[in-house]
């Protein structure tokens, strides 16, 4: 989540000032290659709404990946937008940066000058308004008899990273191991790469992960050995679980496809994203923006440089709000998948419109799409289950259950119209008649004709399923009623 976010607030500033959203694949790591991260990335992307401008066409998709051959590729002129297609390129400003002398071709067998600057420990002294991790991302050395070109780290060296969220930041005698820039594959390392592809695409804003703080002198002194202007670097803090500790699965669901299968909107995941770590500013006291509106907006002097919490209840709040916001015909739109994904058939036409007509009735009582299922399974499968065990309480037993059932049955097969108010009417009788509590009896002509307690309004569902279905069921249950065990 904490990468989507980071994506989100690129997006968002390209939107703002008018620039462009570039979507790079950097997969020149081949050894932690995942497969299919590709597809998720482009698809997750393309479902929140976070269209990039640029990025891998699909003549370049299909030649790192050949399942891709269904996936639209994007535009662009600045290309490929797919590392691993860019090799000749890294090589040679590798070859470049060997010609000024600050990086040399390094073989760990042979190279004792390597070795030696090996010995000299890993290590960051940065100072800065917030504190920054010292860990720095190193590359293992190559393989005995590969022939990999390193960066020379320049002693006693001070570097300053103007951070568009921090602040200043400055590294004091940098004392690091001489990084990989090239392995011996003939692969660049990510100090290589994101440099070269930064130049090249003519980034102006780099928005990356706090943990990357720690390695950006590195990159940094690879822009002025080849006198390039680097980009503006912001770098957003961590998003945590409500634990304060990093995100993971132990705290629900963390990658964009689970929200998805769970039935959050992305409209609301986005929103909700974007407030993670970063406020609209003074004066502003809404939480609910559109995509528009937060374009608008958005600048990173309103990011905060501590770390974000990712609290699910207020994600389940404002889906919530989305979800109610909807038009009803929209919102039976996105809730079918679920409903087929349960095995509920919602596929003819009227199958369709009663969809539509209920959801109004349950809009008030679900927070995500995946929980309109099991309200509205009394409806759209057959046969369905009754938890008769339901009916029984300290007002009902099996004989006034019966009574119940007949009664109800009785005054609602004697309606000339069957509509709402003419339903609550001959419900309303039948408790009058019984004297019985109003409660007792309408839960029990709830789990006869729907199997639960919790469904949308009584009224609503028995106008949903119809008069020769309503009372089909009261006499199935009636007769299950009286058929069962004391």
């Amino acid at each position: 989540m904490g990468g989507v976010r980071t994506a989100l607030f690129a997006y968002l500033l390209a939107k703002k000032h008018g620039g462009k959203f570039l979507l790079r694949v950097e997969d020149t790591d081949q050894q932690r290659l995942v497969p299919g991260a590709i597809r998720a990335i482009v698809e997750d992307l393309r479902w929140l709404g976070v269209d990039p401008d640029e990025g891998p066409s699909a003549e370049e998709l299909r030649k790192v990946d050949p399942t891709l051959t269904d996936l639209k590729g994007f535009s662009g002129s600045k290309g490929p937008y797919i590392q691993s297609l860019r090799l000749e390129r890294y090589r040679e400003v590798a070859d470049e940066l060997v010609r000024l002398g600050v990086a040399y071709k390094s073989d760990t067998a042979a190279d004792s000058s390597w070795m030696e600057r090996k010995k000299k420990p890993v290590a960051l002294a940065a100072t800065s308004d917030d504190d920054a991790d010292e860990s720095v991302h190193q590359e293992d050395e190559p393989e005995a008899g590969s022939s990999a070109i390193r960066l020379r780290i320049p002693r006693n060296a001070d570097v300053t990273l103007k951070d568009a969220i921090r602040g200043n930041v400055t590294w004091h005698s940098l004392s690091l191991n001489d990084p990989v820039l090239l392995k011996g594959d003939g692969f660049p390392t990510y100090h290589l790469a994101v440099v070269v592809d930064d130049h090249d695409m003519q980034i102006s804003h780099v928005l990356r992960g706090e943990e990357w703080i720690p390695s950006t002198p590195i990159h940094l002194l690879i822009y002025k050995a080849l006198g390039w202007e680097p980009p503006i670097f912001a770098h957003p803090a961590s998003v945590l679980g409500e634990d304060g500790k990093k995100l993971s699965k132990r705290h629900g669901a963390t990658n964009v496809s689970s929200f998805r299968e769970s039935g959050y909107l992305p409209e609301a995941l986005l929103n909700f994203l974007c407030l993670i770590g970063w406020a609209p500013g003074e004066g502003e006291t809404r939480e609910i923006f559109t995509k528009a509106e937060l374009s608008k907006l958005f600048s990173l002097e309103h990011v905060n440089s501590a770390a974000g919490i990712f609290a699910y209840d207020k994600l389940n709040w404002m889906n919530a709000q989305y979800l109610r916001a909807l038009p009803d015909a929209e919102l039976a739109r996105r809730i079918r998948p679920f409903l087929q994904r349960d095995g509920l058939k919602v596929e003819t036409e009227s199958e369709q419109k009663l969809l539509e007509y209920i959801v109004p009735h349950i809009k008030e009582r679900i927070e995500r799409l995946d929980q309109a299922a099991p309200l509205l399974e009394f409806l759209f499968k057959e046969p369905f289950e009754r938890d008769l065990s339901q009916m029984f309480s300290k007002h009902v037993d099996k004989e006034k259950a019966v009574r119940i059932l007949d009664k109800g049955g009785e005054k609602l097969q004697s309606l000339a119209n069957f509509t709402g108010p003419e339903v609550d009417s001959a419900l309303r009788a039948a408790v009058e008649e019984l004297g019985l509590p109003m409660g007792a009896i309408f839960s029990t002509v709830r789990i006869a004709v729907t199997g639960k307690k919790i469904t949308p309004p009584l009224i609503e569902s028995i106008l949903a399923l119809g008069p020769e279905v309503t009372l089909r069921r009261l006499k199935e249950a009636r007769s299950l009623v009286e058929a069962a065990p004391l």
